[in-house]
């Protein structure tokens, strides 16, 4: 090898300084994982900055689908997310959420079932007829008392199986002298099924004060204390008392429950009314509450009764006394005798 003198040497080392000023690093970052370039050249070139696009999309449909009795309400948000990457470094985001919401609502009331009308004012006096038969085959009946074409009084004893403190009521009320004027239709138990078992519904498990067909609404489900049925008066039970009372339009109705020891107030003559049966038996007047009120017998009262008719619920006692059997028995009479 030849040798170089040291001039030569420093120009040679020029020379190599000058091809290295030449040589330039480019390196990107984009945030990705995209790896740096070098380009041995006297130019320096520059990735693209990297964009971030994102875009959100939400939709949301809504569909009712009603039924025969329900109708169906629900509520649709779909979602999805989903992203992209390429070699340019732009990235594409697409994001939703969701969320189904659905919503039962009650659909529209049944018709009111078919069921035999009853002639009572042909029943004659005295006598206990048979109005129709509870889901067991237990039969209802009426006794007819006192003097035909009086003041009309129509008085159940029980609802309610396990309030059956008014039956003794009823059963005075068929044995004691009627006053002239006054007619007595006297139903010991609407529900004799509920109260052999001592229960407050029928068999059906059924609230029947909350089966009666006016103003009655969907409540509860098979087994709530207050299950009000599949309908307007869809019980037997009830049916039966429903025709009687179509037929006989009573002046005053008299529907005996329990234990609560009250009669609720009033206004007009059923305000005077109540205040004169609650004056005779020492029951105070105050607000019955604690339930949902639809499609009870009180309310439906009021639509037969005649045009001056009265119609209202007297809360019993836990017991009944004979000394208290003996004041209902009073008022129920005087209420009929003043008012009528």
């Amino acid at each position: 090898m030849p040798t170089l003198a040291v001039r030569d040497m420093r120009t040679l080392a020029v020379v190599v300084a000058g091809v290295m000023a030449g040589v330039t690093v480019a390196a990107c970052s984009s945030g990705s994982d995209a790896s740096p370039s070098t380009t041995a050249s006297g130019a320096v070139t520059t990735s693209a900055p990297a964009t971030t696009t994102t875009t959100t999309t939400i939709s949301t449909s809504t569909t009712v689908a009603p039924t025969t009795s329900t109708s169906t309400i629900t509520s649709t948000t779909s979602t999805s997310t989903s992203t992209s990457t390429s070699t340019s470094s732009t990235t594409s985001t697409t994001t939703s959420s969701s969320t189904t919401t659905s919503t039962t609502v009650a659909g529209s009331i049944p018709p009111l079932p078919e069921f035999a009308a009853i002639d009572a004012l042909s029943f004659p006096v005295d006598t206990e007829i048979e109005i129709g038969r509870s889901v067991e085959g237990r039969p209802i009946s009426v006794i007819r008392r006192g003097d035909p074409g009086g003041a009309r009084v129509l008085a159940v004893g029980t609802i309610h199986g396990n309030e059956d403190a008014g039956t003794a009521i009823i059963d005075r009320l068929a044995s004691e002298p009627v006053p002239a004027g006054v007619e007595l239709w006297l139903v010991r138990s609407i529900n004799p099924d509920g109260q052999a078992r001592q229960d407050r519904q029928n068999a059906n498990l059924v609230d029947l004060n909350r089966n009666f067909p006016h103003k009655w609404g969907y409540l509860g489900v098979e087994g709530d204390w207050q299950y009000a049925g599949t309908g307007p008066a869809s019980e037997p039970e009830t049916q039966a008392i429903v025709a009687l009372g179509d037929s006989v339009r009573p002046d005053l109705i008299l529907l005996y429950h329990q234990d609560l020891f009250r009669i609720s107030p009033s206004s007009g003559r059923s305000g005077d009314a109540r205040h004169r049966y609650a004056e005779i038996t020492g029951l105070p007047l105050i607000e019955v509450s604690g339930g949902t009120y639809t499609g009870t017998a009180s309310q439906w009262s009021n639509t037969v009764a005649s045009e001056v008719g009265i119609g209202f619920t007297v809360e019993l006692g836990e017991t009944l006394t004979e000394t208290d059997v003996t004041n209902h028995v009073a008022a129920v009479l005087a209420v009929a005798t003043e008012f009528f």
